[in-house]
């Protein structure tokens, strides 16, 4: 892929236990739609274990486009788990100036976020202790990425352009002579509210 001629969304659902309903959240009509309005060429998803579900949404996704544009209007892959991290995938975005879609894991959220790109978390709201939530609605408060409706994914796709000049650097640069550098746990607590 020419990076300078692609506009990526990568979307990355979570590899052992992977987030079905986030695989058919966006490759949903209106998800499509709000993507090809935001001139992404390509759809990437890493489904983790769950091959089936995004082969037959990819398959239903298509007969939308070609229904309704009359051609693939987006180019949609995926792929299972990379052993060797996500790196590559997000500096395909980075360098393609598109969007990250991610479950609501730290780890993930974590990694996106270095690379400064916009950034939405869909948290499972079907966990049992929703701390994804509570998570995803701090660090939107604190403007570092956007929170997405697993229902309807077409705002925040939509709101991720404007997003891009106004999201907060992460981690948190400290002012001053002594700048520390704080771990993600305290970034994290300090986020949530959690201070000492």
């Amino acid at each position: 892929m020419d990076a300078p001629s692609i506009k990526v969304c990568f979307v990355t659902t979570g590899a052992t236990a992977p987030f079905t309903n986030l695989i058919e959240s966006v490759l949903s009509p209106t998800s499509l739609e709000a993507l090809k309005q935001g001139g992404y060429t390509h759809l990437l998803v890493q489904y983790g274990s769950a091959k089936y579900v995004m082969d037959k949404h990819v398959e239903l996704a298509s007969k939308w486009m070609k229904k309704e544009f009359g051609k693939e209007v987006l180019v949609v892959d995926g792929f299972d788990f990379n052993q060797d991290g996500l790196k590559e995938q997000f500096m395909l975005v980075q360098q393609s100036r598109g969007l990250v879609i991610s479950h609501a894991g730290s780890g993930s959220i974590l990694e996106a976020l270095r690379f400064q790109i916009p950034l939405i978390v869909v948290p499972n709201t079907q966990l049992l202790d929703n701390h994804q939530e509570d998570l995803a609605i701090a660090m939107e408060r604190s403007q570092y990425l956007l929170r997405g409706d697993i229902m309807n994914l077409a705002p925040a796709i939509q709101n991720s352009a404007t997003f891009r000049n106004k999201m907060a650097q992460f981690p948190p640069v400290t002012s001053g002579k002594q700048r520390e550098t704080k771990s993600f746990a305290a970034i994290m607590d300090e986020t949530m509210g959690f201070l000492d």
